[in-house]
């Protein structure tokens, strides 16, 4: 028999229409609101303006994948939900002073004492995927403004790690931003999302160039920026020497080059095996 275990903030967890909204969810998904993205997770904008909770007029809702039976077992008994990740990290890095889209609830649906898949529930964050608005800039022949966004980007991912967050997805898919004050104004606003691998340390936690290596190797090459952010990063951080500075490209390199060589080299390896038994 399903059973449903929802966890709520206090902004919405008193508002009884949308407590019901969460609870339909595992049988309302699929023909509610706008659909916006269908991977191994789909996302969902939905309409909530008529539930009564002041401010908010939409929100995200993300479907998790269903599981295999051992991955199953395996997030019932042994490692916490993506989900719950998600909520509880969103919450603390908001804490700390960083913008994230505000998590609202989860909910996750059990059957015969296992965990089936789940929803989370958040604020619709505000602005444009970062790699397509600096991608955009540049076809536009707008290297300097394209610059500054991925200035104040890294400046971001410092103050990060001045308060003892590695985001360990900080992949641009996973960070919106927006101009503050309007078109013109040069300062921009970031968003988070995407928060589950966040991990937290105590907020005077120091972290050196080997351990933060992973969060700032991760922008899209095509942007045509990376060199810029890695390096804005790591005179930030007065890190910055030319050696450093190729260190972390070689890092970079050998993540979107060499490691991507030897996984296609693994699947065309384990496709012919595959065939061969057919």
């Amino acid at each position: 028999m399903q059973q449903l275990k929802i966890v709520a903030s206090d902004r919405v967890e008193g508002n009884a229409a949308f407590m019901d909204f969460v609870k339909s969810l595992p049988e309302a998904f699929d023909h509610a609101g706008t659909e916006i993205h269908t991977a191994r997770n789909r996302l969902r904008i939905m309409d909530v303006s008529n539930l009564g909770v002041a401010g908010l007029e939409r929100v995200m809702v993300k479907r998790y994948h269903g599981l295999f039976w051992f991955q199953k077992i395996d997030y019932t008994y042994f490692r916490q939900p993506k989900c719950r990740k998600a909520y509880y990290n969103t919450a603390e890095l908001r804490r700390r002073g960083f913008d994230a889209a505000e998590e609202l609830a989860i909910v996750e649906v059990w059957c015969h004492g296992l965990y089936q898949y789940a929803f989370f529930v958040s604020a619709v964050g505000q602005g444009e995927r970062l790699d397509n608005l600096v991608i955009a800039m540049n076809e536009r022949g707008e290297q300097t403004r394209a610059a500054a966004v991925v200035r104040q980007f890294a400046a971001l991912v410092v103050r990060l790690h001045e308060h003892g967050v590695l985001y360990w997805d900080m992949n641009c898919g996973n960070v919106l931003c927006h101009e503050e004050g309007g078109p013109g104004s040069s300062q921009w606003h970031f968003t988070l999302i995407d928060t589950n691998r966040v991990r937290f340390y105590p907020e005077d936690q120091v972290f050196d160039l080997d351990t933060v290596i992973g969060d700032i190797i991760l922008m899209n090459p095509k942007m045509g920026t990376v060199e810029l952010f890695q390096e804005e990063y790591l005179r930030l951080r007065g890190l910055y020497t030319p050696e450093e500075a190729r260190r972390v490209r070689e890092v970079q390199r050998q993540r979107y080059e060499v490691k991507k060589h030897r996984l296609k080299k693994f699947f065309k390896k384990f496709r012919k095996q595959y065939y061969k038994r057919l």
